[in-house]
């Protein structure tokens, strides 16, 4: 039914009205298209800097999955009735429609296939590592810290959708410029609390 529909046409068919959709839906519509369409739609609702509470946790659950899967080699993205049945509604909603919806279609125009040198299978492990510290980062209380993560996610996500190296190797530099980020802040925080240790005795 799908077939020959781009994604941000398919986003767009979805959200039309102002009913729940959940993720489950999502992932029905675009699973046969690979892990790639997945990684898209997820990242879509994390670009806001403030998220409703447990969304970050319940994203970043995913893109840990997500990677977890793509280390395992299955064929197609694979979900638990507790995640699928998680609901996108009204302002998740307005949110993808106004905003992903027209982003998608930025990111379709610049998208081509652009083959890298380097073997499918390790560009697919390597993605799928990144997934998972992703998905862990976002699950830490780190406040608005979603949109660069998502950033990292959307760029892979199109780039192993169009196997387009140039989105698959900004996707993989913002992704190590977020982890850096969280490595040195917490390396940071270790120093503040031996110096006020130390200060303390």
């Amino acid at each position: 039914m799908n077939k020959g529909k781009t994604l941000s046409a398919i986003l767009a068919e979805m959200l039309r009205g102002d009913d729940p959709v959940t993720v489950g839906e999502l992932a029905d519509r675009v699973q046969r298209r690979g892990f790639g369409l997945l990684m898209i739609v997820l990242a879509l609702p994390t670009f806001i800097p403030v998220l409703p509470p447990g969304v970050a946790v319940v994203v970043g659950l995913l893109y840990f999955l997500l990677g977890v899967q793509m280390l395992w080699g299955l064929p197609q993205p694979w979900l638990p009735q507790r995640v699928r049945a998680y609901r996108l509604t009204g302002r998740g909603l307005r949110r993808l429609r106004e905003r992903g919806v027209p982003l998608l279609r930025r990111l379709e125009e610049l998208s081509r296939e652009r083959p890298l040198p380097i073997d499918e299978g390790i560009i697919t492990r390597a993605i799928a590592v990144v997934m998972c510290v992703i998905g862990v980062i976002l699950v830490l209380p780190i406040p608005f810290f979603n949109t660069l993560p998502a950033l990292s996610v959307l760029a892979l996500g199109v780039g192993l959708l169009n196997r387009d190296a140039l989105f698959l190797v900004a996707g993989l530099a913002i992704a190590s410029g977020a982890i850096a980020v969280v490595v040195f802040g917490a390396g940071a925080l270790w120093a503040v609390y031996e110096w006020l240790r130390d200060r303390l005795r």
